[in-house]
C-alpha cells in the first residue's frame, strides 16, 4: 500500500511540471521515413538551398513540452519540436509525438487556443508565408508536406508528395516557392503555379 502511495506521489509529480529537465524523457525527433510510395510534386533543385526565413523570440523547450516567450511559458502538447510567428499575435507550434499542430496567442498572455490534427504524419519543420496566409508542414512519416490555411483557426487544404525524409523547409516569400530538404540533401521545390 505504501509504495502504490509512493508511485502515485511520483505520477502527480511528473504530471504537474514540477520535475527537474535533466529527470524528463528525451524531447521528441523526427520520425525516420519510410521509402518513398509516391513521385515528389513540384521538381528537385540540385544544390539548392533554402531561404532565410524570419526568426521569433518565442522557443519551444523540447524537453521540457513547452513553449517561452520572454518570462511567459506555456504547456506544448506532448512532443513540440518547432514555432513559427504570424508576425502578430499568433505562434504555431509543431506537436510531432502529438501528431497536430498547436495554435498560440501571444495577447494577453501565452495561450494555448488550437489544435489542429494531422494525424500519422509526425510533423516536424513548419514554415509560414503570411502574404499568402498559409503555413507548410513536413510530416516525415508519410514523406508529405502539409498545406494550410493560416490564422487563429488553421485548416488543412491539402498534402503534397515529398522528398523523403523531409526535416526543413522554407518559404520564398516573394514568389510563394515552398523549399523542402530531405535525406541525401535532396532539396523539393513547390512553385504556385504546380501546386
Amino acid at each position: 500500500m505504501r509504495r502504490a502511495a509512493s508511485l502515485l506521489g511520483l505520477l502527480a509529480l511528473a504530471g504537474c511540471g514540477s520535475a527537474p529537465t535533466a529527470d524528463l524523457p528525451p524531447p521528441a525527433g523526427p520520425a525516420r521515413s519510410p521509402a518513398l510510395s509516391a513521385t515528389p510534386e513540384g521538381r528537385i533543385v540540385p544544390g539548392a538551398r533554402l531561404p532565410p526565413q524570419p526568426g521569433t523570440t518565442a522557443v519551444v523547450e523540447r524537453r521540457a513540452r513547452a513553449l517561452r516567450l520572454g518570462g511567459e511559458e506555456a504547456p506544448a502538447g506532448v512532443g513540440p519540436t518547432h514555432v513559427v510567428s504570424d508576425g502578430g499575435e499568433l505562434l504555431y507550434v509543431t506537436d510531432t509525438a502529438g501528431d497536430g499542430v498547436l495554435v498560440f496567442h501571444t495577447e494577453p498572455r501565452l495561450e494555448l487556443t488550437r489544435r489542429v490534427a494531422l494525424p500519422g504524419g509526425g510533423p516536424y519543420a513548419i514554415a509560414i508565408d503570411a502574404q499568402r496566409d498559409r503555413l507548410w508542414v513536413t510530416l516525415p512519416k508519410t514523406n508529405e508536406v502539409a498545406e494550410l490555411h493560416a490564422g487563429p483557426r488553421p485548416s488543412l487544404i491539402r498534402r503534397h508528395a515529398s522528398v523523403r525524409q523531409p526535416d526543413d523547409i522554407a518559404v520564398d516569400e516573394r514568389t510563394g516557392a515552398v523549399f523542402v530538404a530531405g535525406a541525401g540533401g535532396a532539396v523539393q521545390r513547390l512553385d504556385r503555379r504546380t501546386r
